[in-house]
């Protein structure tokens, strides 16, 4: 799965080659540690790419305002085209959520180890997504969004057995087609190459949501 993770960098440039601009005030968000129920970045087709702010824990849109539905932070990529929770965004809502790194928790033993994960380079990436939008009791619109996942790489493989679908260039302009094919879409659902890839522990500090900060990302 994927339960938390980081967007600390200016993502102007990023967004410059899907041909978007930035608010200014969302330029830098310096999001070190992003907990389910918050508002995150995403880019969404609807039909152009545009950016929108979401709140990380899906609802499907055909959910009744009086029904409590439990918001869901993953999509089983490998169950997303066929799940009815899932398979109606799938075909229509897709979104790429914006990060620079994840973490995941290493079993050891009675403990468990916190891992940070990015790309080799560092650099910001996006995560394949699906989003909803569906009004809520007191007449708002509530927007959220669920991060699809996939089984791990040999990078992932010690630490845990899920990971999320990062997409390259190629695979993020197919997943926010929205003429894409069904086939075409389940084919870049797959663990990132893992040589591209790098991990390293970091401290429990992670574990709290409030904490908030640059260390939680430094190496334990």
């Amino acid at each position: 799965m994927c339960g938390r993770y980081s967007l600390t960098q200016d993502i102007a440039e990023f967004l410059h080659a899907l041909g978007l601009s930035v608010p200014p005030e969302l330029a830098h968000p310096r999001q070190y540690n992003i907990a389910p129920s918050q508002p995150v970045l995403g880019v969404v087709a609807d039909p152009t790419p545009r950016l929108m702010v979401m709140e990380w824990g899906f609802v499907p849109s055909w959910a009744k305002p009086e029904n409590d539905t439990k918001a869901v932070i993953n999509a089983r990529g490998e169950t997303v085209a066929e799940k009815p929770f899932f398979r109606g965004a799938f075909r229509s809502s897709r979104c790429a959520l914006l990060a620079d790194g994840f973490y995941e928790w290493k079993r050891m033993g009675t403990q468990k180890q916190p891992y940070r994960i990015t790309l080799s380079g560092g650099n910001i990436f996006a995560m394949a997504g699906l989003w909803s939008s569906r009004m809520t009791p007191d007449g708002s619109e509530q927007i959220t969004c669920a991060v699809v996942t996939t089984g791990p790489n040999q990078l992932m493989r010690p630490i845990h057995d899920r990971m999320p679908v990062i997409l390259n260039s190629a695979d993020l302009s197919l997943w926010l087609d929205p003429k894409a094919r069904q086939q075409d879409l389940l084919q870049t659902i797959a663990p990132y190459p893992a040589d591209a890839m790098t991990a390293y522990p970091v401290s429990t500090a992670i574990n709290n949501p409030r904490n908030d900060f640059a260390g939680v990302m430094e190496g334990a």
